[in-house]
């Protein structure tokens, strides 16, 4: 910003002088941006107007469809036994269930006997399964390692890798599952590769695929190691860490070098259960006792004769000595796999489950899986029970929910395989429907888009007909008509709005001497009559009453329902609109009298404009009209270059731009004019004081 001192020679008032003088100057760039304004308002109204074609086209996209003229009612001679629901499009029809012999169960299996060793102290299923191992009437088995999973995605011409840390490996590779984007792959060990599968180097957890793996593709593993590995750094102050993982199996191990750089190892001691039932260990550096281990929560303590192996401290150290420790830790988990038969195939799932999860945290995992089951513990009763959630028989050799790998479901639980056990059996659903015998997986099945329901078996005979709802075919007429006189009462708005040509956009002058209401008050008045009489709009309503009232050339068109006039819906009594208007009853008698004659008027199709029907016409003309006013102000997606007022825009700016430059040069110059002039103001009044002291 220039600073100007100015009119100290002369006393005038500058800055006031140029101001004046800058905007007479400015009249000319006002009117160029009061016309870039115009535009832009013109813009936003044709994209108004657009976007309310676009909806009022997917209206008529939707009276394209068949399903829209052909609407249904169904009837059902007995609710109770057979319900039926109709799909608009479905044929006209009637169907007798004569016999229903069964119908359509799932499997479901439940466990012989109560979990809990005591009837008095069930398995709490709220707690830690190792936890509350003893409660179980079955004694469980355990396998030590870590249980993890990761989420790995993939990046081009990079390996995918677990990025396992230094001396843990992968272990229980038969219960090792890896998903890419989904699709389940078959885990090998040390093989080649085929497409499908994926290969696992166990030290390094690199996977190998035998197919492509595209980039940004999502690796989701579920695996096991041998241990896990934990570094942390700890000051002398620090009395307890957390390990991750709690419920710790044992085998602890911590390293670390101490103030004389000497290696130490510390491992753990079991020594019994707490009196809060945890079970407690001690970390012991050879006989010495350094701290201790709850292995229930994870927690370490250590005691006063660990902080012996810290640094001594220097009097010109600022940080407290430290320790990095390296902790090598186990945990206790089982496996067990399922397999479910359903409609999308056979379905195999591994589960790992950890120590320190719950009954509930095990059911959770299954009724969320892909093998379509619930699981649930009563605790009445003390079973538990799982059923697959669709009805029917999709495994004619066996049974529908298979317990493959792990003996916690078998053993623990109680599930049994085969069909020996506490288990309903699948049954499909059997039925004589039109005199046919036949059979479907599920009690809810469709047949030419009517869906049948079964809720009961039984000999007597149930007829579903399916006939014309010709009311809502009357409704549907009705609500595209309300759409279209919506459509027309907005654009027949816009193109009749008054012109208020005295009312100019204002210039940012003008809107300082006004009030926020007077400016929004004066915007209102300014815009009005943007697109009065509008070509594209004005041509629009024209094109759509020509389409209204042509008549429909169809030979299987009834000769008397060729136009929709004839079948009741005719223009308004007011001759300045194209609103339309319904004979409610003629409408009625036209739509029982022939419904196909009714689809034919509005949907029909052919190779001239005489022979589409009317809403076919409609689309084509506000297809066409939506197409102009894109062509001339764009959408909200277009850059200025697209389109005929973008370009008109652009010149604009280019002017307002060549414009501003000239008057800023403009301004410079009346500025040095005036400062001309106050130097020789100056010069002429230090002139008159020098000749003035020889008259004193």
């Amino acid at each position: 910003m220039v600073m100007r001192v100015t009119g100290l020679a002369s006393g005038m008032n500058i800055d006031e002088i140029v101001e004046n003088m800058m905007k007479a100057q400015s009249i000319p760039l006002n009117k160029i941006k009061q016309q870039k304004t115009l535009l832009e308002w013109q813009r936003d109204s044709y994209r108004e107007m657009n976007t309310l074609l676009l909806d009022f086209r997917s209206q008529l996209t939707n009276m394209k469809l068949s399903s829209f003229y052909r609407t249904r009612s169904v009837a059902s001679t007995n609710e109770d036994i057979v319900s039926a629901t109709v799909a608009s499009g479905a044929g006209q029809s009637s169907y007798t269930i004569s016999k229903i012999s069964s119908l359509a169960v799932a499997e479901s299996r439940m466990t012989n006997s109560g979990i809990s060793k005591q009837s008095s102290n069930k398995v709490d299923t709220t707690k830690s399964l190792f936890t509350v191992q003893g409660a179980f009437a079955n004694e469980m088995s355990w396998k030590q390692g870590s249980v993890e999973s990761k989420s790995i995605v993939t990046k081009e011409g990079e390996p995918i890798t677990l990025g396992l840390a230094d001396g843990v490996q992968i272990t229980d590779l038969e219960n090792m599952t890896v998903e890419v984007n989904g699709i389940k792959y078959t885990v090998i060990d040390g093989e080649t590769p085929k497409s499908g599968e994926v290969m696992v180097n166990k030290d390094t957890g690199e996977l190998t695929f035998g197919d492509t793996i595209a980039a940004n593709s999502t690796v989701k593993v579920n695996y096991v190691t041998d241990k896990k590995v934990e570094n942390k750094t700890i000051t002398k102050d620090t009395t307890q860490i957390q390990l991750k993982g709690a419920l710790v199996a044992g085998q602890i191990k911590l390293s670390f070098k101490d103030g004389t750089d000497t290696t130490i190892e510390l491992s753990d001691e079991y020594t019994g259960i707490d009196t809060n039932g945890n079970r407690i260990g001690k970390i012991k550096d050879g006989d010495k006792v350094v701290g201790e281990i709850n292995y229930e929560t994870g927690v370490i303590t250590f005691n006063s004769e660990f902080s012996n192996y810290f640094p001594a401290e220097t009097e010109n150290s600022e940080e407290k000595p430290k320790l990095e420790l390296t902790i090598t830790s186990q945990q206790n988990y089982f496996s067990f796999g399922l397999t479910t038969h359903t409609s999308k195939g056979q379905i195999d799932e591994k589960f790992l489950i950890q120590g320190s999860e719950s009954l509930n945290s095990v059911m959770s995992k299954v009724n969320n899986s892909k093998l379509g089951v619930t699981m649930f513990y009563d605790s009445y009763s003390d079973k538990v029970t799982m059923t697959r959630k669709e009805t029917g028989v999709y495994n004619e050799n066996g049974q529908e929910i298979e317990f493959t790998d792990g003996d916690f479901l078998t053993q623990v639980l109680g599930f049994q395989n085969g069909d020996s056990g506490n288990y309903i059996k699948a049954e499909n659903a059997t039925f004589t429907v039109n005199g046919l015998e036949t059979s479907r997986q599920s009690n809810t099945f469709s047949i030419n888009g009517v869906t049948f329901t079964l809720k009961k078996t039984t000999d007597m005979p149930v007829t579903i007909n399916v006939n014309n709802d010709n009311d809502a075919l009357f409704e549907n007429i009705k609500n595209f008509v309300d759409k279209y006189n919506e459509l027309v009462e907005k654009i027949e708005k816009k193109l009749s709005e008054p012109k208020y040509k005295d009312y100019l956009p204002l210039t940012d002058d003008e809107k300082e001497e006004l009030s926020e209401t007077q400016q929004e008050k004066w915007e209102n008045m300014a815009k009005s009559g943007i697109l009065r009489n509008d070509s594209i709009l004005s041509g629009l309503i024209t094109q759509m009453r020509t389409a209204i009232y042509s008549a429909v050339n169809q030979d299987d068109l009834d000769s008397a329902m060729k136009s929709l006039s004839a079948i009741g819906i005719t223009t308004t009594a007011d001759f300045t609109t194209a609103k339309l208007e319904i004979n409610e009853s003629k409408l009625k008698a036209a739509i029982e009298k022939d419904p196909n004659s009714i689809e034919l008027l509005f949907n029909g199709t052919g190779a001239t404009d005489g022979q589409k029907g009317v809403i076919q016409r409609l689309y084509d003309k506000v297809n066409a009209t939506m197409d102009q006013l894109k062509e001339r102000a764009g959408n909200s997606y277009s850059v200025n270059n697209q389109f005929t007022i973008g370009r008109q825009l652009d010149d604009l700016d280019d002017r307002i731009e060549r414009f501003e430059d000239r008057l800023a040069d403009l301004e410079t110059r009346y500025y040095s004019q005036f400062t001309a002039m106050e130097q020789a103001i100056q010069k002429a009044n230090s002139q008159a004081a020098y000749l003035a002291q020889f008259f004193q």
